[in-house]
């Protein structure tokens, strides 16, 4: 009964606060068609993440785990027309998948599918010491949680935003004896956010189709 009910309620918000889109609703169609996992955020967590950042006022977004570009494409239209966004993807049909998306709605000129290891890809941008990142999404591996969350501190600036989804996995991660990987990686990070004095962090929890879960949302003090 509670999964039917926060179903609904989720339908109806997203009613309310998500107007149609074409272009996210051709990606969710050739996501379906390409057989990609239905494991995309869903559209009420967009809206949430494509305001987080318009609130941080991102002019540059990095997002680890892109599948077909869904969540890519709510953060790209939260960019100013100056912007940037580096999406990575380790699944290479994924990333081609993405890109053709993201290309179709326009806005290939201001986001970059990277395919590859996201830790290394990660490594990588340390290595270059571009210009940080304002926001951040992580949406990937969960069993290098701490990995990325290391790499997005080094990626960083003051103020900048960093988000991990699927943090709550229906409560799971209270469990402390955990044999889980993922989970033990997500608690790992979270033991560092609390004791962090560099950070300030909380987690939303979400319910709604997928059930139970949550977002850990970080600001970099």
């Amino acid at each position: 009964m509670a999964l039917e009910i926060w179903s609904e309620t989720e339908e109806f918000l997203s009613g309310l606060l998500c107007p149609p889109d074409p272009d996210l609703a051709r990606t969710v169609h050739v996501s379906e068609q390409a057989d990609l996992p239905a494991i995309n955020i869903s559209a009420l967590q967009g809206q949430q993440v494509n305001l987080l950042a318009k609130m941080v006022g991102a002019r540059r977004i990095l997002e680890v785990g892109s599948l077909a570009g869904y969540s890519a494409l709510w953060l790209a239209k939260a960019l100013p027309p100056d912007g940037r966004m580096v999406t990575i993807e380790n699944n290479p049909l994924h990333a081609v998948v993405a890109a053709d998306n993201i290309k179709a709605a326009g806005l290939a000129d201001r986001v970059e599918v990277r395919v590859g290891n996201a830790s290394d890809q990660l490594a990588l941008l340390v290595s270059k010491k571009g210009e940080p990142f304002d926001f951040f999404f992580i949406d990937a591996d969960q069993h290098n949680n701490v990995t990325y969350f290391e790499r997005c501190l080094q990626l960083s600036r003051p103020g900048s935003v960093i988000v991990f989804d699927n943090v709550v996995r229906s409560g799971e991660v209270r469990n402390l004896e955990t044999s889980n990987g993922a989970v033990r990686a997500t608690q790992r990070v979270l033991e560092l956010v609390g004791s962090s004095g560099q950070v300030d962090g909380v987690v939303f929890q979400t319910v709604g189709q997928r059930g139970h879960d949550g977002m850990l949302v970080v600001r970099i003090r």
